[in-house]
């Protein structure tokens, strides 16, 4: 068996193989009919000159093997061919009785098998050849040069005159007339053949190009047959259904999506017109509960019939989008407008709460201090003001959050401001002295472009957050640096900005709690109000930025702020430029 991956002209390879059966064949048909003939011959019939010509035939079938062995060429192992058949067919007319063999019709073969392998130009050429060699042995047969060998029994007919021309002339013209016909024919089934190939290519490639659009479909495509089977998923349907392929096909669609309207559908699907819209809820293996909308229409295709024109119905074509996304988006929507009304609501009833809560305070201070009482009486006017102005502190955070002022953006010194934040971390109520802060910021201070009442309160914020999360003893870390861009759990940016970063060394939040930490009114502590993160998460959201958390139980809690250059960074300036300016400054 021949190797034919070298070769890349696969359909000129067949052809030469092809040619090479049918010569052998051919061959082998010729010696049985020779040996038939001459078992049964009256007379003796000279066998031996002929049996050289087959062998030599038979020879050159194993040379023309040899040659695609070897990976030859094809034009030349075709070219072969047709020179060793010229030759062999001119030793079968010359050992057959010459001008009386009546094998001169195979030349009309070879002829053919050189334009089923060969271009037009060499049909031509091999029709030449045959007309020489047939020529040529006429000739010389009638100068007598050569004695033809009479295989058959010699005819009294004389080929001399105008008969003999007439033979030569009638096989010559055989010769050309074959081979025009021939190459026009194979000329014709090679274009043929080259524009199927190029709409087989075409087709391919469109068929791909199918292939890629339906499997990179966003929304999920199943095709089923009438009853409701399965025939093929795209890899969003694998993706919302939950099952692979494999596990998809040959199932019925309404238990691969166990949606009731899709059941339903199925079994009465003779009344529904189509396209229809389904909608519905299933649970995936995973437990995730699923909302889709389904779009079924007909799966047709043409008529194969070519007496019959129209469409023929295959089955179904069913369009999935998942909704289960946008049902959140439109909870959470919903959820966002009516917290704003409470919002608005309570920010109107926290102001006319605030107003009494100052002159309570004030009416309290000047009594204890005008009035003569017991110690035990002036305890109670001290709880009385504490609890005043814990409840006003709560207000005021209440109010921060729900309405927060908007002041004038202008540069600020965002390294100078985390000292001043320290400062005042060391010098407030909440700050113990057993609990270190550490500051750490580049050499060159970062200056930029923002709300300074806004970052001032972020970083406040999450400090007081670790020095509350802390039994009085760790440390909390504050770091600033710029960054080119920022990558955090299920946030990432090539964008540049600076990171800010505080960490502390507190209790840590549990696993269960860390996706409500910045929601409004959730704490964990019994004094807290639940407002310091969800107010630090509106600032960053506010600035464009991003906020990350990081925890673990026992050792503490680390909170990453990216704030992006786009709305923040202005440039950088180093400690002297900043004297300089404190110098220069007109305060």
């Amino acid at each position: 068996m021949f190797k034919t991956q070298d070769y890349p002209d696969k359909e000129l390879l067949l052809r030469v193989k092809t040619i090479m059966v049918f010569r052998v064949v051919f061959l082998t048909g010729f010696v049985a009919l020779a040996i038939a003939f001459e078992h049964n011959a009256r007379y003796e019939t000279p066998i031996m000159p002929l049996s050289i010509v087959l062998g030599s035939a038979y020879f050159l079938c194993i040379i023309y093997a040899l040659m695609l062995r070897l990976k030859m060429p094809l034009t030349w192992v075709a070219w072969a061919q047709v020179l060793g058949d010229l030759a062999t067919v001119g030793g079968l007319i010359y050992t057959t009785g010459g001008i009386e063999s009546p094998l001169s019709f195979v030349f009309l073969f070879v002829i053919i098998a050189t334009s089923v392998m060969l271009p037009r130009a060499a049909v031509y050429l091999a029709a030449s050849g045959a007309s020489i060699i047939y020529g040529l042995l006429v000739d010389l047969e009638y100068f007598n040069v050569i004695r033809p060998i009479y295989f058959f029994q010699k005819s009294n007919i004389s080929y001399q005159g105008a008969y003999g021309f007439y033979i030569i002339a009638l096989n010559l013209a055989s010769f050309y007339s074959v081979a025009y016909l021939s190459s026009i024919l194979n000329h014709r089934l090679r274009i043929i053949n080259d524009e199927l190939r190029s709409k087989s290519l075409d087709l391919k490639k469109l068929q791909e190009f199918h292939k890629n659009v339906v499997q990179n479909m966003v929304n999920g495509l199943l095709t089923t047959n009438h009853e409701g089977r399965v025939t093929s998923v795209n890899t969003a349907c694998e993706q919302i259904t939950g099952c692979n392929a494999d596990h998809s096909l040959g199932r019925m669609a309404y238990d691969l999506l166990p949606v009731p309207a899709l059941r339903s559908f199925f079994l009465d699907r003779q009344s529904v017109q189509l396209p229809v819209t389904l909608e519905g809820e299933f649970q995936r293996k995973d437990g995730e509960t699923i909302l889709v909308i389904m779009k079924i229409s007909s799966l047709i295709r043409p008529s194969m019939d070519p007496f019959k024109d129209g469409f023929k119905s295959e089955g179904y074509i069913v369009v999935l989008e998942d909704l289960t996304e946008m049902r959140k988006m439109e909870e959470k929507i919903l959820q966002s407008e009516q917290l704003a009304a409470v919002g608005r609501f309570s920010a109107g009833l926290a102001h006319e709460i605030r107003n009494p809560l100052a002159s309570l305070s004030g009416s309290i201070q000047v009594l204890r201090d005008s009035l003569q009482v017991e110690d035990q009486y002036k305890r109670l006017m001290d709880i009385v003001i504490k609890e005043t102005d814990r409840l006003n502190s709560i207000v005021k955070d209440f109010l921060s959050y729900s309405q927060p002022r908007k002041s004038k953006a202008t540069v600020i010194d965002l390294t100078q401001l985390l000292q001043d934040v320290v400062l005042l971390l060391k010098n407030s109520n909440e700050y113990d002295c057993s609990i270190e802060i550490a500051l750490n910021v580049p050499s060159k201070h970062i200056v930029i472009q923002s709300e300074e009442d806004q970052i001032k309160q972020m970083v406040w914020n999450l400090c007081i957050n670790g020095i509350q999360a802390m039994d009085k003893n760790g440390t909390i870390l504050l770091e600033l640096r710029e960054v080119q861009g920022h990558r955090h759990r299920d946030f990432q940016t090539e964008r540049k900005g600076v990171l800010l970063v505080v960490q502390d060394q507190g209790r840590g939040i549990p696993p269960d709690k860390r996706k409500q930490i910045f929601d409004p009114f959730f704490t964990t502590r019994e004094e807290g109000v639940g407002l310091g993160l969800a107010t630090v998460t509106k600032i960053v959201q506010r600035f464009g930025g991003h906020i990350g958390v990081e925890s673990e139980v026992g050792k503490g809690t680390r909170f990453e702020i990216f704030l992006p250059q786009e709305r923040s960074i202005v440039g950088t300036r180093t400690p002297i430029e900043e004297k300089r300016s404190q110098t220069l400054s007109p305060n």
